[in-house]
């Protein structure tokens, strides 16, 4: 069964509106993973007389995927090299409820975390 796995650069709506080639980028990258889908992630409803029925989050992505664990790990090193080229300092990832904080630091104590999350994550499914 497919899961939703969000992923929002905090402070980076400003450079998506701006620059929405380094989401895409990011959007790309996901897609070479077997993902079903990789998309901009909704916000709610539009305002009132606007075109569209949803807004879409700046510097977000929704991405419906099958949760495994060598799969969610390539999704993590993917988010980790965008960071490092975009020089995004905070990236949140969520699927189920479960709220992975990736910094721009390179730590054990992130590492640490970052595995804590995918054995969470990828253990609901067995």
């Amino acid at each position: 069964m497919s899961k939703e796995l969000s992923i929002v650069a905090l402070g980076h709506q400003e450079a998506a509106a701006t620059q929405p080639w380094q989401l895409e980028a990011l959007r790309e990258d996901l897609l070479a993973f077997d993902v079903d889908r990789v998309g901009p992630m909704e916000a709610g409803a539009a305002p009132p007389n606007s075109r569209s029925g949803l807004v879409e989050a700046l510097g977000a992505l929704a991405v419906a995927l099958q949760p495994s664990l060598p799969l969610l790990e390539g999704v993590v090193a993917v988010v980790r090299d965008w960071m490092a080229r975009t020089g995004s300092r905070t990236v949140v990832l969520e699927i189920d409820g479960h709220r992975l904080e990736l910094t721009g630091v390179d730590s054990a104590d992130q590492r640490r975390l970052a595995d804590e999350w995918l054995a969470l994550v990828t253990a609901e499914r067995s």
